[in-house]
């Protein structure tokens, strides 16, 4: 594999045993740092060309990195975009919150982009769970009814939030029936989203 990258990697590995942020690495950034390799990295390999050593290091820098530069580095192409999915839902959605997010962008393959999204919602990690719920609100999939209410069941309130916001996004018409249980609910966070939705729905004259 290009060894410029899986050197700066395990540098990052190395202070990251001892450190928390990694915005404080003073190798992270810069043409001789980890973003500059994984950009040179990028340049050369296509994703197809990927050892599981290149992957894991990318997956584990795009899990570090505490910006959405990194995200949307790794995910510059839809097909990028696509084989970071599979590679992550290999190894059980690793980053893939980060991953997630760029997916509801991929409308040129659509199809194929909703299928991994609906597998990350399958994922043990809450809030790759969520993105993934929002970015298929964001393609309009058919699945959101279906995966928003089994979100809501959950009883987590990020869960409910997710839940709510991707409604919101399609227009469901089950969105009034759950900003009512949100208020039954009464848990902070979810019923100040389902204020805001319920007044902005008062102020729309196509609701």
């Amino acid at each position: 594999m290009p060894e410029d990258l899986h050197t700066e990697v395990e540098k990052l590995r190395a202070w990251l045993a001892t450190n928390r942020w990694v915005d404080d690495f003073d190798g992270w950034w810069g043409d001789n740092g980890v973003v500059g390799a994984l950009q040179r990295f990028l340049t050369r390999a296509r994703p197809q060309d990927w050892t599981e050593n290149d992957i894991t290091d990318v997956l584990y820098v795009l899990e570090q990195s505490s910006t959405d530069f990194i995200a949307k580095l790794v995910t510059q192409s839809e097909s990028m975009a696509l084989a970071l999915a599979r590679y992550s839902l290999a190894r059980d959605g690793v980053a893939g919150d980060d991953i997630a997010e760029q997916l509801g962008h991929c409308c040129g393959h659509r199809d194929e982009a909703e299928a991994l999204l609906i597998a990350f919602t399958r994922v043990e990690h809450e809030r790759t769970r969520r993105i993934a719920l929002l970015s298929l609100a964001e393609l309009q999939s058919t699945a959101v009814p279906t995966l928003a209410v089994a979100a809501w069941d959950t009883g987590d309130e990020y869960q409910r939030i997710g839940a709510l916001s991707a409604l919101k996004t399609i227009r469901s018409e089950l969105l009034p029936f759950y900003l009512l249980r949100a208020q039954e609910d009464g848990r902070e966070h979810l019923l100040s989203l389902a204020r805001k939705y319920n007044s902005e729905l008062a102020n729309d004259p196509s609701s």
